[in-house]
């Protein structure tokens, strides 16, 4: 072989190199925005779960603290009015 002919391996050689180092790169941003946009979007799911759930967990507890006072004036106001039908008799 003749220096000529090695020089131009090299050549092409660094050319493959380069074109591969160029693809590589091109499918590691490729793939690293995809990962972000689907990251990005599970975690906006994730906190519209997470919100979701606070409103429920809140609406539970207020409609329980509702039911708690209407309970607790039933047990008060039904002996008044059983007191109220005995002595009416």
């Amino acid at each position: 072989m003749t220096e000529k002919e090695i020089m131009k391996l090299n050549d092409n050689f660094e050319s493959t190199l380069s074109d591969l180092n160029d693809k590589i790169e091109d499918t590691y941003n490729k793939n690293t925005k995809i990962i972000t946009e689907q990251t990005t979007k599970t975690v906006k799911k994730c906190e519209e779960l997470r919100e979701n759930t606070e409103n429920k967990f809140k609406k539970y507890f207020h409609s329980r603290d509702i039911f708690d006072v209407v309970v607790g004036l039933w047990h008060v106001a039904l002996p008044i009015v059983l007191i109220v039908l005995l002595l009416r008799k």
